[in-house]
Formats: C-alpha cells, structure tokens, sequence
C-alpha cells in the first residue's frame, strides 16, 4: 500500500479515539504515518510512528526517526497544525478545524464530526523524512 492508497482508505472516516487502530498494522508493514488532530491540543501520529505531539490550537511538532520534540526545532522534520484557519476550507465554504503544512511529500484525507469537517489529515511514506 502507499500514502495515496492509505488516504483514499480512511478519507471520510468520524472523529473518534482510536481512529485508525483497524488500519494501524497495514500503514506499519508500509512504512506509512497517518497524523491527524484530536480535541483542541494534539497533533496524532499513527502507523509506522504512533505518538501524540502537543500543539494546542495550532503549533509546530518537530520530528526525526528518533521521535518528536514539541515546540523547538531540534528534530529535522516539521509539521505545523493549523487550528480553525480561515482558509483552509472543505468543498461547501466551511472552515477546518485541523489542517497542517509541511514540506514532506503526502497525500490529504479527510475525517468529520457528526457530518461535519473536523481535520484534513495527511500520510506520508517515513522513507520521505530527513
């Protein structure tokens, strides 16, 4: 499986713990990561890296093979969580609660909360990170 494949396979899934726990085991074999939001605060890894990085309503998690770092650059991979940005906006004009950026190659899917859009999530292949 590669990150297109994952995203298309979780894209529209609901809000809830564990999100990804039935497809966790597949993104591993693949080296893939999933990274979604969750509550106000945390930014999910899932997959081949499982971890939680701290980013309350927004912020940058820092990361290498060797794990995260929460608000310093010293890791060599970043993503930022962006919270309720005004332009990062689903197909109808509502606004995203979780949207991130990063310069890591990866595919965007998308998770809602009762109907509505709650996190355009990304997968990347770890053989992408520095």
């Amino acid at each position: 499986m590669n990150k297109k494949e994952l995203a298309r396979l979780i894209d529209g899934r609901e809000y809830g713990y564990e999100p990804f726990q039935d497809i966790r085991q597949v993104a591993k074999e693949a080296g893939l990561v999933i990274v979604s939001g969750a509550s106000d605060d945390l930014m999910e890894f899932d997959g081949v890296i499982y971890a939680e990085g701290d980013c309350y309503k927004g912020g940058k998690v820092f990361f290498d093979m060797k794990g995260l770092s929460h608000g310093t650059s010293e890791r060599a991979n970043c993503i930022e969580a962006l919270w309720c940005d005004e332009s990062a906006l689903d197909e109808n004009g509502n606004v995203i609660t979780w949207t991130y950026k990063t310069d890591i190659p990866h595919e965007t899917f998308m998770i809602y909360d009762d109907g509505e859009p709650y996190c355009r999530g990304i997968v990347f292949d770890l053989a992408d990170v520095k």
